[in-house]
């Protein structure tokens, strides 16, 4: 059989297929990602992600961003355990209760934040990200070196050796745990949102945290003294669960990785090595000169360099802390 058409049914045909054309395909929704951060919307890590959000949006023409929930959904521990259960999408914060990650906590366990970066590039980086990525079911984005971790005290020290018999808040982190015994302190854990409490009632003689997020907090009015010298360095985690990381398109996923990754030099790092000065003025401003704790830590990293050693190397296997000293930044 012949088909034929005629000049009016090409006419026709035509007419339908532009009037189809013409018709909007399909807008695809918008992705907003649910981020979780213990402290305060001015903190360092938030200002970062507050930041991050705006780039990724900007480079998606609107169709990725954040809802920020800056210290109002709990402590660290519930945050990244309601992102492991899908109640979040995006968890930012120091805990996360893998030892790989927890021993960096320790103090002079790097050098720097810069020694920091160029040891997360190893091997070491490599095994602290999986096994944080198989205990949450979840994808580091990266890490956030937001600067110092200080002790804040209620009564102030001449050393470090001061320290013993005094009831320190801590964070669940094996590093800072076994650096405060290690001088003699008790470790007390209690969840970054009870802290001013904790201080205020009594319960806890002091505190070691990142420095500037103590200041959000407001922690200088209930604790006058504050350590200058660092206890420590504050690597924030950026975690996202698996689920929302395989739900985004690749191209989503190559511009949330590269932002972060481009964003944490200037908005994380450098931001919070210029925080220090500033939230030691604040602390000073509230308490006096005398409450600023200026100590000698020259003999520090050494004093850590045993202690350092067994947790390196237990958790990472042996020759890890000889890996960690030979890595140049």
């Amino acid at each position: 059989m012949t088909t034929s058409m005629t000049r009016r049914g090409v006419l026709g045909s035509a007419a339908a297929v532009a009037a189809l054309m013409a018709v909007p395909g399909p807008v695809r929704a918008a992705t907003v990602l649910r981020y979780g951060n213990a402290g305060g919307p001015q903190t360092v890590s938030n200002t970062f992600n507050k930041a991050l959000s705006d780039r990724i949006s900007e480079l998606t023409g609107g169709e990725l961003s954040f809802e920020i929930f800056a210290g109002t959904l709990g402590g660290e521990k519930d945050l990244i355990e309601s992102m492991a259960l899908g109640s979040l999408d995006v968890y930012n914060g120091a805990y996360t209760g893998t030892v790989e990650f927890d021993v960096m906590y320790s103090p002079y366990f790097f050098r720097d934040g810069a020694h920091a970066k160029a040891v997360l590039a190893t091997e070491i980086g490599q095994k602290a990200s999986a096994a944080l990525e198989s205990r949450y079911n979840a994808r580091l984005l990266g890490v956030g070196r937001l600067g110092s971790y200080n002790l804040m005290l209620k009564e102030p020290i001449g050393s470090l050796a001061d320290l013993k018999g005094r009831k320190i808040r801590a964070p669940q982190i094996k590093g800072c745990i076994e650096a405060l015994q290690h001088f003699g302190a008790a470790p007390t854990p209690i969840p970054f949102n009870e802290v001013y409490l904790a201080l205020q009632s009594g319960i806890v003689d002091g505190v070691l945290t990142a420095l500037n997020p103590g200041v959000q907090f407001k922690f200088y009015e209930v604790c006058k003294h504050v350590v200058v010298p660092d206890f420590g360095l504050a690597l924030d985690k950026e975690v996202i669960s698996l689920a929302a990381w395989n739900a985004l398109s690749p191209e989503h996923k190559e511009i949330l990785q590269k932002s972060f990754d481009e964003l944490e030099e200037t908005n994380y790092y450098l931001v919070g090595l210029a925080s220090k000065p500033k939230d030691l003025e604040a602390w000073a401003a509230a308490n006096g000169p005398d409450a600023l704790l200026e100590l000698d830590a020259s003999d520090l990293a050494a004093q850590m360099a045993p202690v350092n050693e067994r947790l390196a190397n237990e958790a990472f296997g042996d020759g890890a802390w000889k890996l960690i000293q030979d890595t140049q930044a």
